[in-house]
């Protein structure tokens, strides 16, 4: 939830995304205030400094941790992040950039600090192992995209490349993105291999700002001047409109000069970049003070109700190496756009078209899992059809329960499932029902692990029960499955021969049917690959997310032609 002092306006229906990221040298948080204004959600974020961390902590949701990110073992960050109970789908973050900031005179040539950003890689790569990641951002100064730097950021993006992800680069200026201050900064956004054809990346353009220094501190009452001698400051207005005192004879009148130490702003144009090293805060337009830390804050970007923690040089520090919002929230707003609005659009025309296509077969009315079980059992290697609807429908008839069917005569049994062949079916289910009465007295257990102990229950089934009975919100992978995502995401490589024991094509299918009733998106994939993406003869023309299609827009119109190694094997539906 948002917290009411936060001033950032609460998700609309268009932002009702929640996304879970995890935020990595976080600083005050304005990194993750654009990502939750476009619809993100933080659920673990750590920086060094322990006063942006109070700063995070008062202003957005308390889930930020004093950590060093450069000495805590990568297993540690992992472990932390598990303890979330949420898997992340992104990591967000700014490591600390003096090293190659143009601002930085004092450049040492063993910085530790240009280290971080390939650790930031190392963490962002552990994370993705465990998790399965969609994406990444990274920002940093412009001057890491320089012919200076060019090899060591090269070195950067094959980390993320050998991590699993394509990266896109790009200096983008936060006076594009409705922030009146001249600030370009370096973006790189990862998004995961297996969704990069479908989710085909592109930065947001923006248009240059009408903001200016003017019209976004103007008339606002005089600060207040730190002193050294006062024990507890009480600073009126708001807690950060305080800054240093104007001691220098420079300030006399209106003789403030241009350069580091005294770069005055002018009223009608955009703030310089609000970078204050050494406290150097620039002059105020009347140039007799210097900016408040509030003012700072204003023209980075951020709510007017954001209060920064800690000590005037401490906050002087932490709206310097602060992200201007606006400008994280168009990034935000385009990996969004990419990887989830795209899939929503999907999942909508999907459900519209089993609402208006889908098939009814008498297991779809039911939750009770030893009758789910039944059907998975007739539907192994068969296709879903009228003998199967039947033989379905006797069984729950005479033997409506584990115990009825332990009982049950295997001939008996035999009899009811000989028209659809493999008639050992009947051995297995009379197996099934003595496990579910000898091992679990008589109720289907619930647990995926406990599921899958039972003779002949394997992945798929254990998955489909779970999501069909709604006790649990899980993805399910057979043959269909897997062909509608390699074409759809454009994957490479042959069709396993068992798709529901491939790791990959099930965390891409979770990610695909995310944020839907499993139920009903299992369903309706089914369908859709039952009657329009089918194996050999798909109906392209008729296709209503032929659009997405990477495979379709990029092999033409007909699929017909598409290579045998794209092809399904196998005719199982249900």
């Amino acid at each position: 939830m948002y917290p009411h002092n936060l001033g950032v306006p609460r998700p609309t229906r268009r932002t009702r995304l929640d996304v879970p990221i995890v935020s990595l040298f976080s600083g005050p948080g304005g990194l993750d205030l654009g990502f939750h204004a476009a619809g993100f959600r933080t659920i673990f974020a750590a920086d060094f400094s322990e006063r942006a961390v109070e700063t995070y902590n008062r202003n957005l949701p308390a889930v930020a941790k004093q950590i060093d990110l450069a000495t805590t073992p990568v297993e540690n960050i992992v472990a932390l992040v598990r303890t979330t109970g949420n898997a992340p789908r992104g990591v967000v973050g700014g490591p600390p950039c003096q090293s190659f900031s143009q601002a930085n005179v004092k450049k040492r040539k063993n910085d530790p600090r240009a280290k971080l950003i390939f650790r930031f890689a190392e963490i962002v790569a552990a994370l993705n192992q465990e998790f399965a990641l969609d994406f990444f951002v990274m920002e940093n100064v412009a001057a890491l995209a320089k012919p200076k730097y060019r090899g060591l950021l090269d070195d950067l993006k094959a980390e993320f490349k050998n991590a699993g992800f394509v990266v896109s680069e790009r200096v983008m200026n936060a006076r594009d993105f409705e922030v009146p201050q001249h600030r370009p900064r370096l973006f790189l956004v990862g998004i995961r291999n297996e969704l990069a054809a479908f989710a085909r990346y592109e930065f947001p353009s923006g248009q240059r700002t009408d903001k200016t220094v003017r019209s976004t501190i103007d008339g606002f009452p005089l600060p207040k001047f730190f002193e050294r001698r006062e024990r507890r400051r009480k600073v009126p207005f708001h807690p950060n409109h305080w800054t240093m005192m104007p001691k220098s004879k420079k300030f006399e009148g209106d003789s403030a000069e241009t350069g580091r130490s005294f770069k005055k702003l002018a009223w009608d144009d955009v703030s310089p970049a609000v970078a204050y090293g050494h406290r150097e805060i620039h002059v105020h337009p009347t140039g007799t003070r210097r900016l408040s830390l509030f003012e700072a804050l204003l023209l980075q970007g951020f709510p007017k109700r954001f209060v920064l923690q800690g000590n005037l040089s401490e906050q002087v520090t932490q709206v310097s190496n602060a992200v201007p919002p606006p400008l994280a929230k168009a990034i935000a707003t385009s990996v969004r756009n990419v990887l989830y609005d795209q899939r929503d659009a999907i999942q909508t025309l999907l459900l519209a078209y089993a609402a208006r296509e889908g098939r009814e077969f008498p297991w779809r009315k039911t939750s009770d899992t030893f009758h789910l079980l039944v059907a998975e059992k007739l539907l192994q290697q068969t296709a879903a059809r009228a003998v199967v609807v039947k033989a379905y429908e006797e069984i729950i008839r005479r033997w409506r329960t584990p115990s009825d069917l332990a009982c049950a005569r295997v001939s008996e049994v035999r009899k009811v499932v000989q028209p659809l062949g493999l008639t050992y079916r009947a051995d297995e289910l009379i197996a099934l029902a003595n496990a579910i009465v000898s091992r679990c007295d008589g109720k289907v257990p619930l647990d995926r692990a406990a599921l899958m102990r039972l003779p002949g229950v394997g992945e798929y089934a254990a998955d489909a029960v779970l999501s069909f009975s709604k006790t649990t919100s899980t993805a399910v992978v057979d043959t269909n499955v897997s062909r509608l995502l390699h074409r759809l995401l454009g994957l490479h490589g042959d069709l396993p021969s068992n798709p529901a024991r491939s790791s990959k094509l099930k965390q891409l299918a979770t990610w695909f049917a995310a944020s839907q009733d499993s139920r009903r998106m299992n369903y309706a994939i089914l369908d859709f690959t039952s009657a329009v993406c089918t194996a050999r003869s798909p109906e392209c023309a008729a296709c209503p997310i032929s659009q997405y299609c990477v495979l379709r827009t990029t092999r033409g119109a007909d699929m017909r032609t598409e290579p045998d190694a794209v092809l399904a094997r196998g005719k199982r539906a249900m």
